[in-house]
């Protein structure tokens, strides 16, 4: 279940009965109405509710669209009749802890260079970051709940030649249906207070964390025992920094490589020291079972930054439903900012002859703002936001959509720019049974900075982009992975990207717009 989904939810049913609910109201109305786009995860899906709504009022505060009415019960920000009836919640506080987490500063990092995914680079930020001036021990749970800290972390690779460690966590996944994998190729946790020895202290227990972890997570041949106890085979490879997510502020990975020992017997089945790991195996990084798209983005980053060959031969794109991927047809393409939907739709309109069709320009029209650059994003992001809450966004911008599309007469139509689940239902609706397909691109958060920066903001930090994503009306992009018919992954920037959306239109048997159409 996507956590966006869970909110969703919440606001449909809101304005749907516009009344104040609980968290298991909520969730037994979705049930029934069918809003949940799977089966619930776990057996008290109605305490996830709780805690997504209560983390959005918290993080966003008057600008969150959710409110309390009381303990338990919550409601739409737009629809509370007096400021009165909002309920403010005294913060919860983490109860003690015994497990105490080596931190710093996150504005350290700022005065270090922040950077978003991962820093080969690393020696001169590892020295000045780790100095005893600047990281103490904090409670874990406090820590948890505190952006201003950055937890330190170590995130371990074990590999044999060619060959990568692998395995999968937790017990339930939409992995088929989201296109998105749990498999993971990092062992490790936090650094914690009792690393900090004696004989580690110039790494604030980095070291002595990596072979801990290592050693509880996987049950280690006795040679490789004694190699990790001596502190041997451990090599520091890059800094990872991740501020894409909630959780990514509040951590900072070192990153770690480990050579398995020459006794390949011994490591033909390796065996696991955690439950919570599974499916361990070998994969050779240049074999197809290694499809990155199935990794946790910090796996995705760490395999990037070591086997970077191996990585171009990876298949760049799942097509999901062919039927509706061929002319004639409209094709919508939805991401994320900064995930380069612009660039698939000029390979479209350039090399295919397709039309484009801009929701940014519709949408500017409807709220009556000049589209972005000439309005601030952020303001033409907050009226395009307040039109698509609206009950009847979606269907005017769906119709819009339509109009435009009719008008061209064409039987290659491209939209670039949908980011609601509701707008593309109403659109397909409004098509009246022509094809409507949506591709979604799928782009790691530290090239979409890149392209940012490139196209829009040449000056904006890692912060500042990562705003822009989280702006209410983007919130629902991540939700149309589940919808699409086909997914672009843009691994390698610009060049490699464009090869991706030419071998997608081969392998559909799609000719290019000099070469007649299919």
């Amino acid at each position: 279940m996507e956590p966006s989904e869970f909110l969703r939810v919440a606001e449909r049913l809101f304005r749907t009965y516009e009344e104040p609910m609980s968290a298991k109201r909520l969730v037994e109305l979705g049930k029934r109405d069918q809003l949940f786009s799977d089966r619930l995860a776990g057996k008290t899906p109605w305490q996830t509710m709780k805690a997504k709504l209560s983390v959005h009022i918290r993080r966003y505060g008057a600008r969150s669209v959710f409110v309390r009415t009381k303990p338990g019960v919550f409601y739409l920000r737009s629809l509370i009749e007096h400021p009165r009836a909002v309920y403010d919640a005294r913060p919860w506080r983490p109860p003690p802890s015994r497990e105490r987490v080596m931190v710093f500063p996150s504005e350290r990092l700022d005065a270090l260079g922040r950077f978003q995914g991962v820093e080969a680079r690393w020696h001169r930020i590892y020295v000045e970051l780790f100095r005893r001036q600047h990281c103490r021990p904090m409670d874990r749970l406090a820590a948890e709940a505190d952006e201003r800290y950055k937890q330190v972390l170590t995130y371990l690779i074990v590999t044999r030649g060619s060959e990568v460690l692998v395995y999968k966590r937790g017990v339930f996944n939409r992995v088929e249906e989201m296109l998105r994998g749990a498999q993971c190729v990092g062992f490790g946790g936090h650094v914690i207070e009792s690393d900090r020895t004696l004989f580690s202290a110039d790494d604030l227990g980095i070291l002595e964390s990596a072979a801990r972890e290592l050693k509880e997570e996987l049950c280690l041949p006795a040679k490789d025992l004694a190699r990790v106890g001596e502190g041997k085979g451990l090599q520091v490879v890059g800094l990872l920094n991740d501020d894409s997510s909630p959780a990514g502020r509040r951590h900072f990975a070192v990153l770690l490589r480990y050579e398995v020992g020459d006794d390949d017997m011994e490591w033909t089945s390796p065996v696991r020291g955690e439950e919570s790991i599974t499916q361990l195996r070998w994969v050779d990084v240049s074999s197809p079972d290694l499809q990155l798209w199935a990794f946790e983005y910090w796996s995705q980053l760490f395999l990037r930054v070591l086997f970077p060959t191996a990585i171009k031969a990876q298949p760049a794109y799942v097509i999901r439903r062919r039927h509706v991927l061929r002319p004639p047809h409209l094709v919508c393409v939805a991401g994320p900012i900064g995930s380069g939907k612009s660039e698939a739709t000029k390979v479209f309109k350039e090399e295919y002859g397709y039309v484009e069709v801009n929701t940014g320009v519709l949408m500017s029209k409807l709220i009556g703002l000049p589209p972005v650059p000439v309005t601030p994003r952020s303001r033409f992001a907050l009226e395009a936001w307040k039109f698509i809450s609206r009950p009847d966004g979606p269907r005017r911008l769906a119709e819009a959509i339509a109009d435009a599309t009719r008008s061209t007469n064409g039987e290659r139509i491209i939209v670039d720019g949908i980011r609601q689940r509701e707008t593309i239902e109403a659109l397909r609706d409004v098509m009246d049974g022509d094809k409507v397909a949506l591709i979604y691109v799928r782009t790691p958060a530290d090239l979409a900075y890149e392209f940012y920066t490139r196209r829009e903001e040449k000056a904006a930090t890692v912060r500042d982009f990562m705003r822009v994503r989280e702006m209410d009306v983007e919130r629902e992009v991540d939700d149309l992975i589940g919808e699409s018919d086909a997914v672009f992954y843009n691994w390698l920037g610009v060049k490699t990207y464009r090869e991706t959306v030419r071998g997608f239109m081969a392998e559909l048997g799609i000719q290019g717009a000099a070469k007649g159409r299919s």
